[in-house]
């Protein structure tokens, strides 16, 4: 199908013929290009590229289904400079919109064909194809290319796109996914970050920026001072949170596990003056990262939640295995408070409903228990290691 070099071993390539190595040479340089890093729309112009030199085509193009009507929008083209345009829509009629679908084989013209869809090409190309990504009955898009000369849809040539109509489907629907799954990330990292600066920095800067309106008036000496000491405190704790936070963000999973990370989350909490006694009992203290991870963060918030609210108090952790789960208890013996009137996400308080939320994903469960004058537990319970 292609005077393109192969990319096949070079002592497999002579024992083959030319159209099976360059058919072969396709599918690895276009698989390749599915499974590097990027966004949706550069993996896709990677791998048309990469179809579109290994075929000898002159142009490619994705186009992807527009809702639940038969047509096409223009998602991703790689044309060549010399005037050869994709068109930015494709309507089809019913019938070649359930051959696509329904037949999801390649389909090859010699003639404008408008007898089933417009040319997708300007000016009109002479030779072009028709590729269906087609999957589960529905189609996730087509590749139009168009070619120079005939394009041969003998036996090998039908088997090397329809390989290709196969791998390109997987390989955008899998990029597709993985980039959500990155983007949900993100979102849950940042909302992480938008906890930490909610629960502590903001508050702090709140109490400094209304001490330092309080100041610029004319107020007693007596209350100035007043006012001067709570704005110290206030600058004080903002700066003990940013420190802290930054120690958390930059500080590694430790190789060793769920033990290690626990002793160093405790150790960097008592470093700063936090009263921390840790019990991290006999057992085995294995988890996959995604658990590991969630427990060393809630322990993290509720040693950071202890250090605020609760700083000269003694803070218990606790941590152990048995076979029904892997359990973490956090006890400052803090002044409490009713969790029935917590504030919410909108007045600042991010924390609790972020730990829980760290611990549904790893497929546990947390529990709070507080009262005023009877300080604060946060127990999380994470299944054993399979």
């Amino acid at each position: 199908m292609s005077d393109a070099a192969p990319t096949a071993p070079a002592g497999l390539a002579a024992r083959l013929p030319p159209e099976v190595a360059a058919g072969l040479g396709a599918l690895s340089r276009v698989a390749r290009a599915l499974t590097g890093p990027g966004t949706l729309d550069e993996i896709a112009v990677r791998a048309l590229t990469e179809m579109r030199d290994a075929l000898a085509l002159d142009a490619c193009a994705l186009y992807v289904p527009d809702g639940g009507r038969p047509v096409l929008r223009l998602r991703s083209t790689v044309a060549p400079a010399d005037g050869l345009h994709t068109r930015a829509e494709l309507a089809l009629d019913e019938d070649a919109w359930r051959l696509m679908v329904a037949g999801g084989s390649p389909l090859v013209f010699r003639e404008p064909a408008a007898w089933l869809v417009e040319n997708p090409f300007e000016p009109a190309a002479r030779h072009w194809l028709v590729l269906p990504l087609a999957g589960g009955g529905a189609l996730a898009g087509v590749v139009v290319a168009a070619r120079a000369g005939p394009v041969e849809l003998d036996p090998l040539g039908a088997t090397v796109l329809s390989l290709l109509a196969g791998q390109l489907h997987a390989g955008l629907t899998t990029a597709e996914l993985r980039l959500e799954l990155e983007r949900a990330a993100v979102e849950g990292e940042r909302a992480r970050l938008a906890a930490e600066v909610h629960d502590g920095l903001a508050q702090d800067l709140a109490v400094a920026m209304r001490e330092l309106a309080l100041l610029d008036g004319d107020v007693p000496p007596a209350l100035a001072a007043g006012s001067r000491e709570r704005l110290r405190q206030a600058v004080a704790s903002a700066h003990r949170v940013v420190r802290a936070r930054l120690v958390d963000l930059t500080s590694p999973l430790p190789a060793a596990g769920l033990r290690a990370g626990a002793e160093a989350a405790c150790a960097r909490a008592a470093a700063r003056g936090l009263d921390v006694r840790a019990q991290l009992g006999p057992g085995r203290l294995e988890a996959p990262p995604p658990a590991t991870a969630a427990l060393l963060r809630v322990l993290t918030e509720a040693l950071a939640n202890a250090e605020r609210h609760a700083p000269a108090a003694r803070v218990d952790v606790a941590l152990s295995a048995t076979e029904g789960a892997i359990t973490l208890t956090v006890r400052d013996g803090g002044p409490g408070f009713d969790p029935a009137v917590v504030p919410g996400a909108g007045e600042g308080h991010l924390g609790l409903g972020l730990m829980r939320r760290r611990a549904t994903e790893a497929g546990g469960e947390l529990t709070l228990t507080s009262a005023p004058g009877a300080g604060t537990e946060i127990l999380l319970r994470l299944p054993p290691v399979a």
